[in-house]
């Protein structure tokens, strides 16, 4: 990335905060009615039939299709905020930050499934936030909560950026969560064979060969258990259809021997394909396929890493991995949270997480710096955030809309398919 002199910086900041106020009173114009709404995708821009679950999911509720359009809503991001994205200083960006990537295990917590984690402006992730944040509530019934839950995310992001050695108190969810955790490989096991459709061996024994690059590196680390080649050695293997975002990416689950030939302490890793992000203008490093833009993002904004994090190149893609936990459990607000002051916790949980991640070693050793330009940018355009917030539900509620409208011929016939077979 390219620095310019703090001083130079700031200079410029203040500038863009100053034409902001003046130019939108705070907030931008209303927008046309006529205007294309720019979160709308296209139905058959996907191939539904392939995945007919997702396309349920998607039409169900709004967050499903927020979800699954990131991509196009980073670039609307982009392009609300062009006037202070050129200015503003890049940082570790989760990518996809959202209320349903908050999960808990037994060892860690917080924001989790870093595929589209890069660097770039941070409002990138506190729009991604802020419209999850809105439409959860909504459909909660906690409308009226909306921009006090987005504050008590902010109060978290200014406390960290104050301190990056705070920590944010243990949320009352998660440690009700960890109480009912229970160690049991054979329920594990199931449920992972559950989830996944198996491959055939030809194509386990091309998987254990595209490891073996990756195996060396694991096994070379000090810090690691795995100083056996064996332990990587595939159990079995399958493709996974989990998610939405992710969904129509290529993964795979590889169930490997672990420290011993007992079946009870077998690892699970993931492979996922590394995303195309060509396209969002105002990130960095999207020009290619690169996993190191994952494995440098989770290093630095997960609360704890995860283990076993690597890559593999197999034929002619590229895919990063990691290992699963016995318990783990993504925020389910309907099904866990029953009470708006129980969300506040997580959400200043988040604040917390990406107020530490986003500026952690990226400027080095101007960390502190960068601290005070993102609480001076949170500060100076918290009225902005909230309007634009609100601007970008009302889009994405209608581009729903429409595509529930222009999907249901398809989802009908998937329906009758899937009834057929």
């Amino acid at each position: 990335m390219t620095w310019v002199g703090t001083a130079e910086l700031a200079a410029r900041v203040c500038c863009a905060l100053v034409v902001v106020g003046c130019a939108h009173g705070g907030s931008r114009a209303p927008e046309s009615e006529a205007a294309p709404n720019p979160l709308r995708v296209p139905v058959d821009g996907y191939d539904f039939r392939a995945n007919p679950k997702l396309l349920q999911r998607i039409r169900s509720d709004p967050h499903g299709y927020f979800r699954f359009i990131n991509r196009t809503f980073s670039q609307a991001v982009c392009d609300r905020f062009d006037d202070l994205v050129r200015v503003l200083p890049s940082v570790n960006l989760h990518g996809d930050a959202h209320l349903e990537q908050y999960a808990v295990t037994r060892e860690s917590r917080g924001l989790t499934d870093f595929d589209d984690s890069t660097t770039g402006p941070a409002v990138i992730d506190l729009m991604r936030l802020g419209v999850s944040i809105a439409l959860a509530a909504e459909m909660e019934g906690w409308g009226a909560y909306s921009d006090r839950f987005f504050d008590r995310f902010l109060d978290g992001y200014r406390a960290s950026l104050e301190d990056p050695q705070f920590e944010a108190p243990v949320p009352t969810l998660v440690a009700s969560l960890r109480k009912n955790f229970e160690e049991d490989p054979r329920d594990f096991f199931d449920w992972v064979d559950s989830v996944i459709v198996p491959v055939d061996v030809e194509r386990m024994a091309e998987l254990q060969d595209a490891l073996e690059p990756y195996i060396a590196r694991m096994v070379a680390l000090d810090d690691n258990e795995a100083n056996d080649p064996a332990y990587f050695r595939i159990e079995k293997a399958g493709l996974l259809n989990l998610g939405i975002g992710s969904a129509l990416d290529e993964k795979y689950l590889l169930q490997v021997r672990g420290p011993t030939d007992a079946p009870s302490d077998d690892v699970v890793l993931e492979l996922k394909e590394v995303r195309d992000l060509r396209g969002v203008t105002c990130l960095e490093g999207t020009q290619k396929i690169d996993p190191f833009r994952i494995l440098v993002g989770q290093s630095r904004i997960a609360y704890t890493p995860y283990r076993f994090i690597g890559y593999i190149r197999h034929q002619g893609r590229t895919f990063w991995i990691h290992s699963w936990v016995m318990n783990y459990r993504e925020l389910d607000l309907p099904e866990m949270v029953r009470r708006p002051e129980l969300l506040e916790e997580i959400l200043f949980d988040i604040g917390v997480q990406l107020g530490r991640g986003h500026p952690y070693q990226i400027a080095a050793p101007l960390d502190a710096e960068l601290r005070r330009e993102l609480r001076s940018f949170v500060d100076g355009n918290h009225d902005r955030l909230h309007y634009e917030i609100n601007e970008m539900t009302a889009q994405l509620r209608k581009a729903w809309t429409t595509f529930v409208e222009q999907s249901r011929e398809l989802a009908e016939s998937t329906r009758q398919e899937e009834m057929n077979r």
